[in-house]
């Protein structure tokens, strides 16, 4: 099911990339003989990620935020620097957080959830950036879908290739 969506979604943004005209990328198989359909999802994929890269900018730019870049491709504001208690991979933390979109519409507006740091119980940038912060740090986290639920979303609130925020209001080691 999830490959026939990716199917549809790469043959819609193909259709749409075409009626661009002289601004549609040259698909380039690099001489091996690749698999066509394969080059075209990954270049369409290469493109939803520079689109996801320009709104994020954009945003962190409108909002004024002092972020540091991860290196999943996530953003972190340290809002509040805790009590200086580093995470270390492998903690058990109490994560107190709120979840919304780009444009601001909520998914969750408190979540509680006790996750082991590096095991990628959320997502990869949430654990990327609890190692980054101390025990009742704040903060902001901006993710990139392919950092964040990908193509499929969260299976509830959260859509396919959604960026998302993260706005960290309390971590507690367990």
């Amino acid at each position: 099911m999830r490959r026939a969506s990716l199917l549809v979604f790469s043959f819609y943004l193909l259709v749409s990339l075409a009626a661009c005209g002289d601004r549609t990328p040259v698909i380039e198989t690099g001489g091996q003989g690749g698999d066509p359909l394969k080059e075209n999802m990954i270049n369409a994929n290469k493109i939803a990620a520079q689109a996801e890269a320009t709104q994020i900018n954009a945003y962190m730019q409108r909002h004024a935020w002092k972020a540091t870049p991860l290196v999943c491709g996530a953003y972190l504001e340290v809002t509040a620097a805790g009590d200086g208690t580093p995470i270390a991979s492998d903690d058990r933390v109490v994560v107190t957080y709120r979840l919304e979109a780009l444009d601001g519409t909520p998914f969750y507006t408190r979540q509680v959830d006790t996750l082991t740091v590096g095991r990628r119980e959320q997502t990869p940038a949430l654990d990327e950036a609890l190692l980054q912060m101390g025990r009742h740090a704040k903060g902001r986290l901006i993710v990139p879908s392919g950092a964040a639920y990908g193509v499929t979303g969260d299976g509830d609130r959260v859509g396919s290739r959604t960026v998302i925020i993260y706005h960290i209001e309390d971590i507690n080691k367990q």
